[in-house]
């Protein structure tokens, strides 16, 4: 059993009273034995006092040690259990990964002849279309179908190569536009300005404002215009160039097989 400090202390100051009284009754050597007595209790206390002190600090730092330890169990189990989560969270996302992998390559398989069958759409549509930019829409066409049977292009990608292609047909359809070019007739070579009204129609007109004309559907050829026809097909030109305010215009709507 350790003994206290304070309680060190009122054995020596009981030590030295009882010292004090007995002293004047004890004779020289008695005093001499009972003085060298008392320094080595003294002696004793202070090194037992200092064992205790040791063995106090001992006891401080085993303490500390078993704290650190049982903390350390406690972080290694919580972070054990935060593991255990993770890799519960881990599986249950792998599983649907998997899962949308096996759908993806499902729907792989159904939309990649449907990209393949609307390129292969589009090329017959230019083919049959107004020839406006004929040789241009036509390369792009072809071009998409080539860009869709490349291994190294992703899906996505290839989906929206296609959709960028239909979406700029798409707008030739509500669109004006009016560009200058060469016009190989029958009898012919004309420099001229072509006007392509949307997908509606498309004319042209000679440099010189004397000679006007029309794609016809039907004949699939150029035809000559009444010479009526002339004003209103230069003020369309003016109007697709933002030159003149936009206006309604009296354009021919030629039915097919009509000439002059």
């Amino acid at each position: 059993m350790f003994v206290k400090p304070s309680s060190f202390t009122r054995v020596i100051a009981v030590v030295c009273l009882v010292a004090f009284i007995v002293t004047p009754v004890l004779d020289a050597a008695e005093l001499k034995e009972s003085r060298e007595i008392i320094t080595k209790t003294n002696t004793e206390a202070a090194r037992s006092q200092q064992r205790i002190d040791r063995m106090a600090g001992e006891t401080e730092v085993m303490l500390e040690e078993y704290r650190r330890v049982q903390n350390s169990a406690e972080y290694q189990a919580a972070y054990t259990r935060e593991l255990q989560q993770l890799e519960a969270s881990q599986e249950v996302r792998i599983e649907s990964l998997k899962k949308q992998v096996e759908e993806a390559g499902i729907t792989q398989q159904r939309i990649v002849p449907l990209m393949r069958g609307m390129a292969d759409s589009l090329e017959k549509f230019v083919v049959l279309d107004l020839p406006f930019h004929h040789e241009e829409r036509i390369n792009a066409a072809l071009q998409l179908q080539q860009r869709l049977r490349q291994a190294d292009l992703s899906l996505s990608v290839k989906f929206r190569l296609l959709l960028e292609t239909w979406q700029l047909e798409q707008d030739y359809g509500v669109t004006i536009e009016t560009w200058r070019g060469p016009l190989e007739l029958a009898d012919d070579s004309l420099s001229v300005e072509f006007l392509r009204i949307g997908r509606l129609a498309l004319y042209y007109q000679s440099r010189d404002g004397l000679n006007s004309g029309y794609w016809d559907r039907s004949a699939k050829r150029w035809l000559p215009l009444n010479a009526d026809y002339n004003q209103s097909i230069a003020l369309a030109l003016r109007v697709a160039r933002d030159q003149v305010t936009p206006e309604l215009l009296n354009l021919p709507m030629v039915p097919p097989g009509a000439g002059r």
